[in-house]
Order: structure tokens, then sequence, then C-alpha cells
């Protein structure tokens, strides 16, 4: 039994198109020869398979295997990203982006808060199950952090290197958003930890500070850095959302190829973090350890924050040039 006729015209003008599309410029290509180009893989493959479960034809099988290759590559094929294209997506893309994936966001935002408000609540109202949400070894820790506390006085952290301060910030920083992304691999439950660990932590320290006395100055410190780090940990539990939710819903698709596409819009998500991070880690080193008074670093806080708003929304609604 052998391939029919037609399926070796087929290949010969597979062989053809994508001699003249490989041999010229991407703007004299015609969108139908492109179209054209997506039929013939499709039957290709079509008949790759035949070749491979049904006919005996080892050459005729390398032929349509090189084709179809050599098909896939012209079709999925990216070309570098210029500078001016990178600027555009940090200034553009990545806005409309986290607008189309806002639900994600904001359910990364509500189960992150939830921890926090439960890590705060076990602790100021010594709550039996505090333990359960703070491990006593970290309770020690942030209750150190309080009682080191000295309003009207430069943060501790002033003493240390500002720039390798920074760099180590940002990294750790990054490590998260990352590791919240990474971990929604396994169905959005790494994901899940990675958010309410960060969220109790966050609402411990909170109550700690406030029991002693501390609230506005904690929170001085915490916010001129901390509303865009936030929205970055938000963005980075929604990308491991997006992972998750794709294994367990992929509608129509094939499982992998649904989780490869929506994977593409997770690793933006990160990506388009990134600048924003490096940001709050350069705000964390050099204002948040300032001599200013806490009146002063919660305007700070207020003005990055209306700013990343400002950015985020008139991005999303900006026209794509």
């Amino acid at each position: 039994m052998s391939m029919p006729e037609s399926a070796t015209k087929r290949w010969e003008e597979t062989e053809n198109l994508l001699n003249r599309i490989e041999n010229h410029t991407a703007e004299s290509i015609k969108p139908a020869d492109v179209l054209r180009l997506g039929e013939l893989y499709t039957e290709l493959i079509s008949d790759l398979n035949k070749l491979t479960v049904a006919i005996d034809d080892p050459p005729a099988r390398a032929r349509v295997n090189r084709l179809a290759l050599r098909a896939y590559g012209t079709i999925y094929q990216k070309k570098p990203m210029t500078f001016g294209e990178l600027v555009n997506f940090f200034i553009f893309g990545f806005p409309r982006l986290v607008r189309r994936r806002i639900h994600f966001v904001i359910a990364s935002a509500l189960l992150f808060i939830t921890a926090a408000l439960v890590g705060y609540l076990c602790i100021h109202e010594k709550s039996r199950l505090v333990d359960l949400a703070v491990p006593p070894v970290e309770q020690q820790r942030l209750k150190s952090l309080a009682m080191a506390a000295r309003p009207n006085e430069p943060h501790p952290l002033a003493r240390e290197g500002n720039f390798g301060l920074s760099s180590s910030i940002m990294v750790n920083n990054i490590r998260v958003s990352i590791l919240a992304f990474a971990t929604g691999i396994f169905l959005g439950i790494g994901t899940i930890i990675i958010l309410i660990k960060n969220g109790l932590m966050l609402g411990a320290m909170a109550a700690l500070y406030t029991d002693a006395g501390y609230a506005r100055y904690f929170w001085s410190l915490i916010l001129p850095h901390g509303g865009i780090e936030l929205v970055c940990i938000f963005i980075g539990g929604a990308a491991g959302f997006i992972v998750g939710y794709s294994l367990i819903n992929p509608g129509s698709y094939r499982r992998k190829d649904w989780v490869v596409k929506e994977g593409h819009d997770a690793v933006k998500l990160v990506i388009g973090s990134i600048p924003l991070l490096v940001l709050a880690a350069l705000i964390e080193a050099y204002i948040t350890p300032a001599f200013l008074s806490p009146d002063h670093k919660l305007g700070l806080s207020a003005i990055f924050f209306l700013l990343l708003v400002a950015w985020l929304t008139a991005g999303a609604h900006a026209d794509q040039s």
C-alpha cells in the first residue's frame, strides 16, 4: 500500500511554497500563502500519521517528516524582539495584558489579603490558631523586628550598603514572583501556598507592630515599596493561577496545547513585573531607610501607588502604535 498521487502533489506544493517563503522577505509574502501553508501543514500531519501507522514507506515518511518540521518552523517562528518593541510592551502591552487577565489578578489579591487578615487576627487576638498560621520560629523573628523598631530614627537597613541591599531585595522579590508563577504547574496549589504564606507573614508583622504601638511607623516602612511589590506578587500569583487553571480546564483543546498557549501570557506577566520589582527594590534601599517622618513616607507611598495605577490604567486603554 502506498500514498495516493494527490498526497505526493501536496508534498511538492508544500516544498515549493516553503522554498518561496524562506527565500523572500516577510513583506513579499502574501497572507494567502501563509493560510495555504497552514492548510498543507494540517494535511502533512495527517499523512505522517498514516505513514507511521498504516503505510510502510520509510522514504516517504522521512520526506513528510522533514516537510512538517520545516512548515512548523516557518509558521511558528518568532523574530527577535527589538528594543522599541520591548519598550512598547512594557508601556502598553503589559498593562493591556494585566487588564485582560484581571480576574486572575483579583483572585490572587483576595487570597493574599485574606491570609494577611487571618495572620493579623491570630496575633492580635492571641488566637489558638496562631501557631498554625504563623510558626513559632517566625513569630519570634517578627517580634524581634518589632522590638527593634525605633520611630523617628533612621531604619537599621540604612547601615548597610544601599546598592548591595537593593540587589538582594530585588533578587528576593523576583524569586517570590517567579516561584508563585512556577508552582502553578501543580494545579495552582503551589501558588496558593506561596500567597497564603506571604500574606500570613505580612499580617502577623502588622499585628506585632500595632500591638507594640508602632502601627504608623510600620506602614511608613512597608508601603513606599510595598504597594508596588504587592501588585507584582498579585500578578505573579495570577500567572500561577493561569497555568494551574489551564491544566484543570483546557476546554476543547488538548491539555498540553492549552497549557502552552496560556503559559505564554503567564510568562509575559512575570517578565513585565521585573522592572517594577527593580523599582521597588531601589525604593526599599534608598527611601525606606531615609530619615523622613512617617507622614512623608506615607505621602510618598500614595504618590507611588497612584502613579502605578495611572500607568496600568492609561497603558491598558492606549491605542497600540
